[in-house]
Formats: C-alpha cells, sequence, structure tokens
C-alpha cells in the first residue's frame, strides 16, 4: 500500500495561503489523523495586510468549523521580524508589505520579487524558530499546490532548500494527484466557502 501522502511523521509546518486549495490541504491532514493536528504540527497563515476581507474571514473559519489552531503571522521590521495576530488584529492596509518597502527602500519588482519571501515564508520561519524549531533539526513544510499545477509544481521540486533552513518542501495534494476540480467539489458540499469566485 502506497505512503498517504497527507500523513505527517515529524515536525510540520503547513503553509495555509488563505484560498481553497490550501485549505483542503488542511482538511486531507485532519482526516489522515482522526480530525485532529500531531502535537508536532503547525498551521500558519501570513497575513501580508492586502488580503480580501472574504480570505480573512475564509481562514477564521476554518479554524472555526474544524476546531483547528491556525497562528496568523505578519512581517514586522523590528525584532523579532514577525507579529502574532488574530482576526480582529490583522492589519488590512497593507501595513507589512509598506514595512518592508520601506526597510528595503524600493518596490518590488521582476529582477527582486521579495514580496512572498519577506512577507510570507521569513516570517513563517522566525515565527517556527521562536518556538524552538532549529535549522539543523529541518522540518516538513506543506504547501497547497495541485497536480494539475505542474509548472509550479516543478518548479517547487526544483528550488533548492534555503541556506537558513534545512527545510523539506511538501506537495501532498500534487502526490495525492488533486485537482482544482476535486477542490471545487469539496467546497459545493461544505457548510461554508471562500466567498470569492473561483
Amino acid at each position: 500500500m502506497s505512503r498517504d501522502p497527507f500523513k505527517i511523521d515529524g515536525p510540520t509546518c503547513i503553509s495555509f495561503s488563505g484560498g481553497r486549495t490550501s485549505a483542503y490541504m488542511l482538511w486531507r491532514v485532519l482526516q489522515s489523523h482522526g480530525g485532529k493536528l500531531p502535537d508536532e504540527c503547525i498551521v500558519c497563515f501570513a497575513n501580508t495586510g492586502k488580503e480580501e476581507e472574504a480570505t480573512l474571514r475564509f481562514v477564521r473559519d476554518c479554524g472555526a468549523h474544524w476546531n483547528v489552531p491556525i497562528v496568523w503571522v505578519e512581517y514586522r521590521a523590528d525584532a523579532p521580524g514577525f507579529a502574532i495576530v488574530d482576526f480582529e488584529t490583522a492589519s488590512r492596509n497593507g501595513e507589512p508589505f509598506e514595512a518592508i518597502i520601506k526597510k528595503r527602500n524600493y518596490l518590488p519588482n521582476p529582477v527582486t520579487r521579495f514580496c512572498t519571501v519577506e512577507l510570507k515564508i521569513r516570517s513563517m520561519h522566525k515565527h517556527l524558530k521562536s518556538l524552538g524549531w532549529r535549522d539543523g533539526d529541518g522540518w516538513d513544510q506543506f504547501i497547497g499546490i495541485r497536480a494539475d499545477e505542474q509548472r509550479r509544481v516543478s518548479k517547487i521540486r526544483a528550488r533548492p532548500s534555503p541556506e537558513t533552513v534545512k527545510e523539506t518542501m511538501c506537495l501532498p495534494l500534487a502526490d495525492a494527484g488533486i485537482t482544482v476540480h476535486d477542490v471545487l467539489d469539496f467546497w459545493k458540499a461544505q457548510s461554508f466557502d471562500l466567498e470569492i469566485r473561483p
């Protein structure tokens, strides 16, 4: 029998973008563990301050409906480099985005696209390290990319792990052959959904 790609067997951070696909990935992880996250697993949502209000409601609702803790992180220019927020206190006017632009003193552009790295990836890493997760030990990072997103799958699998972190990128949806149709069919059957058209 083949391994369940949603089964967690070590320290794992589930990167929750706030969209239907990553929410479905989280639901599948919960199903593979009897409806509860394993102790060594953390779900992180990185808010840029530019998210749609519907996205913020959806993240909140996933946590409430599935009884799963979702850690909301935001970039900060000062130490420790991130803040923990929640639905009520989350930035809604681009404050984290403005802070990184002010710190860098230039706008992101096609050559230096630092937004995702700084506002999402590094903010999550700083949070994990604050919890005692060490670079040398490493951890798995679950990313919600589907099997029908071949270009993105290939790009992520070809990317080396960041030098500062021993991180293994895991694409359980791609490994399970999940497509956009599977995700949309799932959400049609749920009692709540992201209030943004697919």
